[in-house]
């Protein structure tokens, strides 16, 4: 009912959870009111209400913090309703702090099922409204019992996520980088959204989105960079679920890419310089892929034992590579005093776009593919893109293929290429030296 207070002006108080408090000054949960300073025991039930205040549209919410004082807070909204519901959280909030029981994971189901709830009935943007309200309150009670509240938008999660990523690779990083830029470039405006809006149909849209432009084992990697990012949140108690845990992968097609032929290989030696001479025996005769071989130092080679010694920056694996003939013949030609120089010192360090887009060119030259044509297709720099059927990955299928061709074991050559994935790593066991050596100098002498 409205009341006219002491100056004439109407007044409009709803109290829809009342409750007595009880003088009791043996409790230990006694706080003194803001008007009078009298001890009371704070009430366990719900003292919340809503108040209209003159001149203002909105409600008030009259509640009890933490501390036991009578608080007053703007609920941002003329809905009585939405009111009440924001007001009853609020003291809920507030219940929970005093008995010690306000965790960060509790105060954000708090703030996401109540705007989900006001969602649900009003709205959006009524919801959003109601957030804006809610969360500056936990995060005030949080603080007042000692703890600090967290919570995220899409953007700072993803950021944070990947600057806690110490065990990746710097090109890992990089990867995953990219994937996340993309992300949140199609996102747009939603990626500044707290964290616990992010559906599941967003990633599902961005996964389409990206199969329209790049093959599907890319459109895979990225989704398979978000899964371990949201995962990593539901473990931290960011999500209740992962917006990304039933997008499924799509399938990925019959790999086209194939070894060079014996011609081939002759045709780019020959027309290759001489750091990349050094690039394709090395990838040819021990399979490392092209950064590993871009970025071996003298210190990688020892050549008065014949062997290369690496940590791939792929899989992070310690490989110690017997040298087959032609290989340690070719690094021995070339040996320097220096152990911390580099034995392609231009290449050494590049990404591997531009690694790649120089062997291309050394193909060109071979006549192996045709020049590249740089003119306007009208499809957009964002279509889908052919990819070609011999790369320099084309050299580790070569290493393979010709180590089986010699009847070398699969256990053999699969531990001399570094192949990783779990069927291979079943098949294991631990390959001695004098396996792999022998194995390797069952290759080809392709220099001749």
């Amino acid at each position: 009912m409205p009341k006219v207070g002491a100056g004439g002006e109407t007044r409009t108080h709803t109290t829809f959870l009342a409750c007595s408090f009880v003088k009791n000054p043996q409790k230990s949960n006694i706080y003194n009111t803001l008007d009078t300073g009298r001890r009371y025991a704070l009430p366990l039930c719900n003292m919340s209400s809503i108040h209209k205040q003159p001149g203002r549209p909105n409600w008030f919410c009259a509640f009890y913090d933490p501390e036991g004082f009578r608080r007053f807070r703007s609920t941002g909204t003329e809905n009585a309703k939405i009111a009440r519901t924001i007001c009853v959280n609020i003291e809920r909030a507030a219940a929970l702090t005093r008995q010690g029981k306000l965790s960060n994971e509790k105060a954000l189901k708090l703030v996401r099922e109540t705007c989900a709830a006001i969602a649900e009935t009003h709205g959006k943007l009524a919801a959003d409204r109601a957030e804006s309200v809610l969360k500056p309150a936990v995060e005030e009670f949080i603080r007042i019992a000692g703890g600090e509240f967290t919570s995220y938008t899409v953007r700072s999660w993803l950021d944070s996520w990947l600057a806690g990523r110490t065990d990746a690779s710097k090109a890992t990083l990089v990867e995953y980088r990219r994937i996340i830029n993309l992300f949140l470039k199609y996102l747009g405006a939603r990626a500044d959204r707290p964290l616990t809006t992010l559906q599941p149909k967003q990633i599902e849209d961005f996964k389409q989105h990206l199969a329209e432009r790049v093959g599907p084992s890319t459109v895979n990697k990225a989704v398979k960079v978000l899964k371990a990012s949201f995962n990593n949140a539901v473990a931290k108690r960011q999500l209740e679920f992962s917006p990304a845990e039933h997008v499924e992968n799509i399938e990925v097609e019959e790999a086209n890419r194939r070894p060079f032929t014996g011609k081939e290989l002759t045709a780019l030696l020959s027309h290759a310089g001489t750091e990349w001479r050094t690039m394709i025996l090395t990838a040819f005769y021990t399979g490392l892929r092209l950064r590993d071989c871009a970025n071996l130092t003298w210190r990688n080679v020892e050549l008065h034992t014949d062997t290369l010694n690496v940590l791939t920056e792929k899989t992070k694996r310690r490989q110690v590579l017997p040298l087959a003939e032609p290989l340690a013949r070719h690094l021995s030609g070339m040996a320097g005093d220096d152990p911390d120089a580099a034995l392609c010192p231009t290449l050494h360090g590049k990404p591997a776009s531009r690694l790649s887009a120089q062997f291309y060119l050394v193909m060109v030259k071979a006549g192996i593919v045709e020049k590249r044509n740089y003119e306007g297709t009208g499809k957009g720099r964002d279509t889908r893109r052919e990819t070609g059927s011999v790369s320099f990955h084309s050299l580790r299928h070569n290493c393979t293929s010709a180590l089986k061709s010699s009847g070398v074991s699969d256990s053999v050559a699969m531990d001399i290429v570094g192949h990783e994935t779990a069927s291979v790593s079943r098949n294991y066991t631990k390959i001695d030296d004098t396996a792999k050596r022998a194995a390797v100098n069952k290759l080809p002498d392709i220099t001749k």
